[in-house]
């Protein structure tokens, strides 16, 4: 019979009370070995601690074999409890429409949170089950079924594109995934985002992404907002959709490589179009859509000229709710060609991106408040830097003075530098935001902006009080200098300083509340010293926010800060 536990404690208790007889420890003490008489009583004493230490082994195995058992069955009893748990959950008598208005909250705070940076509409990938209404669905049943029965908007708002970490490329059922996913949408409008660059060596993923695409046409009635990322060759089927889309709100179109000559109509037919944004469509394609309700379009390609100038200002001229045009012609003709074409209105239009002279100069826009010189090149996408045309800036000036409007932002980027920067700030008293970037620094740029924080600096004296000549109302002010190669920035300098510091100081507001100076690329110096730097950086103790961003890619040069 076994052992009890009690009984094996009280057997092995002798243990704790256990010592060496003295001459033990005597010896212990020393190198000395032990008498004949010692050896034998420590041969005794040795046995019997071999004899007691394989008597609690036999125990220990005893009570570790029990303890195994006892675990086992511990861990079969713990089961059947989570089972009784999961059976009494009080989620099990949740409603199914407060299940259901649950589950649209969290799919609502999944789909804000998975923005990327330049995309206008994100949503669940239908290809990751580790997403979106697919990875809710996993927690039980009763989701499960209330997701796919209540709860259609949740499927409605999705990103159709092979996410990098498939391998292979492209699950088997891609196909069949998206067709459930629009099955379980029903009828709710959708709002989807769509990128494929177009066929690779792995054929299966251009056979499942045409299909793909070719059955997201055929939902097209459904079409609310969308957002295409495209190659040339599926292009040409958007021609299905024309007359098909009555639904759609807002379309973002990217051809993702040089599209083939031939007219877009796919939009013509579109009766609550608000938003058209194309990028990157041929230079000699015509796109038709409607302008009645159109409020923001943008189109950005590399044009002919001014071909199609006299189009976009009939869109101007013609669409009554227009309020943000971006109009950017990049690659050919930068120099442009004066033309003569009457000047149009729009009372309603506030945001303008624009290169061209002609097409400024010919627009009066007496409710603009927000300009961007640009000719929107993507340095992302490798693509190198292109300016704007050489009379950019003086067009602006030409537009802001028969437009008669008060600007309160403008951004420049990339433009060809000359007096008519300073011409232009002359006229803009309201002016609070001001942005100059470039990725292609020209030497001859750095009189044009020493001249620049010239007048930045330059105040008069009217009422008492002490007002600043040039953009008296600026809060907000941001240097760029990007790509600079081994060349001298002079304009950065103590006069910098000392222009931010009157404007961060007025006595009264508006002042300047922000300032963005980046210094980057390759083997340049600046105006600035160590006291310079220190004392710009010490403005933040005075409630300026300060972006100062110094990267020189030559670690063998030094400014003369050094």
């Amino acid at each position: 019979m076994q052992s009890t536990l009690e009984e094996i404690l009280v057997k092995h208790d002798w243990i704790s009370t256990f010592t060496h007889p003295p001459d033990i420890l005597s010896l212990l003490r020393t190198n000395d070995p032990p008498s004949p008489l010692q050896s034998a009583r420590l041969w005794a004493s040795f046995e019997g601690l071999k004899k007691a230490l394989a008597e609690l082994q036999s125990d220990l195995d005893l009570l570790n074999n029990a303890t195994a058992a006892l675990q086992s069955q511990m861990s079969r009893l713990q089961s059947f409890e989570n089972d009784y748990k999961v059976a009494l959950s009080p989620i099990r008598r949740i409603p199914p429409e407060i299940t259901m208005e649950i589950l649209r909250c969290a799919g609502q705070s999944d789909n804000l949170g998975s923005r990327f940076l330049g995309r206008h509409i994100s949503g669940f990938n239908v290809f990751s089950i580790q997403e979106g209404p697919w990875y809710l669905g996993q927690v039980c049943s009763l989701w499960r079924n209330a997701l796919e029965t209540l709860c259609p908007e949740l499927w409605a708002t999705v990103t159709v594109e092979i996410p990098l970490s498939y391998q292979p490329k492209v699950p088997m059922e891609a196909v069949e995934m998206l067709r459930v996913v629009l099955g379980r949408s029903r009828n709710h409008s959708l709002d989807f985002y769509f990128k494929y660059y177009g066929p690779d060596w792995y054929e299966r993923e251009t056979q499942a992404m045409e299909r793909c695409f070719d059955l997201m046409v055929t939902h097209s009635q459904r079409w609310r907002a969308v957002e295409l990322r495209l190659p040339p060759y599926l292009i040409p089927r958007l021609s299905h959709i024309r007359g098909k889309i009555d639904s759609l709100r807002d379309a973002y179109l990217c051809c993702c490589y040089d599209l083939q000559p031939g007219d877009i109509h796919a939009f013509e037919v579109a009766p609550k179009l608000e938003t058209l944004h194309l990028k990157d469509m041929h230079p000699e394609a015509n796109i038709r859509f409607p302008f009645t309700n159109l409020v923001s379009f943008s189109d950005a390609r590399p044009f002919a000229g001014d071909r199609v100038t006299p189009e976009y200002l009939h869109v101007v001229q013609s669409t009554p709710k227009l309020r943000s045009l971006s109009y950017n012609d990049y690659g050919v003709n930068l120099i442009s060609t004066p033309f003569s074409i009457p000047s149009v209105m729009s009372r309603s239009l506030q945001e303008l991106s624009a290169s061209s002279p002609n097409f400024m100069c010919s627009m009066v826009l007496p409710l603009l408040k927000d300009v961007t010189l640009t000719t929107t090149y993507d340095l992302e996408e490798g693509e190198g830097v292109v300016q704007c045309p050489v009379g950019a800036l003086g067009a602006l000036h030409e537009m802001l003075l028969q437009s008669q409007c008060s600007l309160t932002r403008l951004c420049l980027v990339d433009v060809v530098l000359t007096d008519s920067l300073v011409n232009v700030l002359q006229i803009l008293p309201g002016l609070q935001k001001f942005d100059i970037e470039f990725h292609k620094w020209e030497d001859e740029y750095d009189s044009v902006m020493r001249l620049l924080v010239t007048r930045l600096s330059e105040v008069d004296l009217i009422d008492s009080s002490v007002h600043h000549s040039v953009v008296p109302s600026l809060k907000s002010l941001g240097v760029r200098l990007c790509g600079l190669r081994y060349t001298h920035v002079s304009f950065v300098d103590s006069a910098f300083v000392n222009m931010v510091a009157s404007r961060l100081r007025r006595p009264s507001e508006p002042h300047l509340t922000k300032l963005t100076l980046w210094v980057m690329g390759w083997g340049w110096t600046y105006g600035f010293n160590r006291e310079d730097e220190n004392a710009l950086s010490s403005f933040e103790d005075e409630g300026l926010v300060l972006d100062f961003n110094l990267d020189d890619g030559d670690a063998e040069t030094d400014s003369d800060s050094e």
